[in-house]
């Protein structure tokens, strides 16, 4: 039983694509339940060209990436769906070294095709209970949280003020402890989802997640759970290739590593559906929904695209 339990795990990790190599996606009129296709054109272009243009790596983290290698874009069972962008630090640091790039304060600039990019470092935030912004091994506070992306579209030759895509990523960091590597803090809220993030990132660890102290370098169990200690995601990866895969109608740069990663965050087990009950909301412990559930979900594709943003001609056609 063991033995087909294992296989069947396999299989599921071998099968998030369906036979066609495609992933269906669909079409709905209720706004506040679907994805504006501009926004995933224009989220794909931006990390596209960021990435082949200026070397820099943004790709789609935590629920982003799943439901991209999982579902072909945005999870299904999100109520509120959230553009979950990394950005590698390193990338931001080089960037601004860079004689090409125009730099003011915390603001970057850079030229791509048809304008320009914006990309304007953010400072630190204090609201979490287990990322306090501190470099976890020298105890130096971290210049900035993340980036807030924008891209400027020309207008007759001239850069325009008009902001054609915006989007926020959070920094990505070098791991300090062991053979190095990135990670990711993990954001918890106390009085919103601390109680369940933690008991999913327990869980998670049993089945092969690598949530981590930062400080010390240990997986994460209950005994050394201490609130305001720094938590992460260890990525046991260099970050040194990007692949395109689908995302709705177009394709979008994740890490080459990305089922290493999602395993990082949700375990061995991630290509198998969970979710939040009816309501869909962060303090409640995400659960594996049943084998039926999980097979609808798979092909009923991503959260659908919005029909009433589409004027004239698809974006894609």
């Amino acid at each position: 039983q063991q033995q087909q339990q294992q296989q069947q795990q396999q299989q599921q990790q071998q099968q998030p694509l369906p036979p066609s190599g495609r992933f269906p996606y669909g079409f709905t009129s209720e706004d506040k339940n679907c994805i504006p296709p501009e926004e995933v054109e224009g989220m794909a272009w931006a990390l596209r060209e960021l990435y082949e243009t200026h070397g820099v790596r943004v790709f789609p983290r935590n629920g982003l990436l799943l439901g991209i290698i999982r579902h072909g874009g945005f999870l299904p069972n999100e109520k509120v769906p959230d553009a979950d962008l990394g950005i590698i630090s390193l990338d931001v640091d080089r960037l601004a070294m860079t004689p090409e790039t125009w730099v003011k304060n915390e603001m970057l600039r850079v030229k791509v095709a048809e304008g320009t990019f914006h990309l304007a470092r953010k400072g630190l935030e204090e609201n979490w209970v287990n990322w306090k912004g501190m470099n976890p091994v020298t105890g130096e506070e971290y210049p900035y949280f993340g980036v807030r992306l924008s891209r400027r579209m020309r207008v007759d030759g001239i850069s325009s003020s008009r902001i054609t895509w915006a989007g926020r990523s959070n920094a990505v960091y070098p791991y300090e402890h062991g053979a190095g590597g990135f990670f990711f803090p993990r954001l918890n809220i106390g009085s919103y989802n601390h109680k369940s993030h933690t008991e999913e990132m327990l869980r998670y660890n049993t089945e092969g997640a690598n949530y981590r102290r930062l400080d010390t370098d240990e997986l994460l169990t209950e005994e050394n759970n201490l609130k305001g200690k720094p938590i992460g995601t260890v990525f046991n990866s260099a970050l040194d290739c990007m692949v395109l895969k689908q995302f709705y109608f177009t394709m979008i740069y994740v890490p080459c590593d990305y089922d290493e990663i999602l395993t990082a965050f949700y375990g061995r087990n991630w290509s198998h559906v969970e979710s939040r009950g009816e309501e869909g909301k962060g303090n409640t412990a995400a659960m594996k929904v049943s084998a039926e559930e999980d097979l609808q979900s798979l092909r009923n594709g991503p959260k659908p695209l919005c029909a009433s943003s589409i004027e004239g001609p698809l974006p894609w056609e």
